[in-house]
């Protein structure tokens, strides 16, 4: 990738993830599961300006998910949202938001534990079958899992 050296010169232009963009086949039944299974806030709500619906979704400090509606659907062949692979949130206490998950109906698909055997990451579907993880801060730049 030396043509990403060249334009960069060397210098990191990333500096963090503002948001994600993301179809969803029922602006209403996403808007509910983010916010009340996983409890982020409707932060500008598209669903009246008709055409595809853009929506954000955050945290008290920003957007993190853009949804876009296309009632023709979001699955791949797998049963899952096609483009994606996941999307990982981080959560102060892993166990009570893997609690308040499970309380609310939500199948654990996959629970990921560190090198020291505790609970890291917790992965789920959002109602589209996009996958969805809840993890622990590591304090490390890739996760260790």
């Amino acid at each position: 990738m030396s043509w990403l050296s060249n334009l960069t010169r060397g210098k990191t232009m990333i500096r963090g993830l503002d948001h994600v963009a993301v179809v969803v086949s029922d602006m209403d039944r996403s808007i509910e599961f983010y916010t009340a299974i996983l409890g982020m806030k409707l932060i500008k709500d598209g669903r009246a300006e008709g055409g595809s619906k853009k929506s954000f979704i955050g945290t008290d400090r920003k957007a993190v998910l853009a949804l876009t509606e296309e009632k023709a659907g979001t699955v791949s062949q797998a049963g899952r949202a096609a483009g994606v692979n996941h999307i990982a949130f981080f959560v102060d206490d892993i166990e009570r938001a893997g609690g308040l998950l499970r309380e609310k109906g939500i199948r654990i698909i996959e629970e990921k534990a560190g090198r020291d055997g505790r609970t890291k990451a917790y992965h789920f579907l959002d109602p589209d079958g996009l996958e969805l993880e809840i993890c622990v801060e590591t304090g490390k730049e890739a996760p260790q899992y």
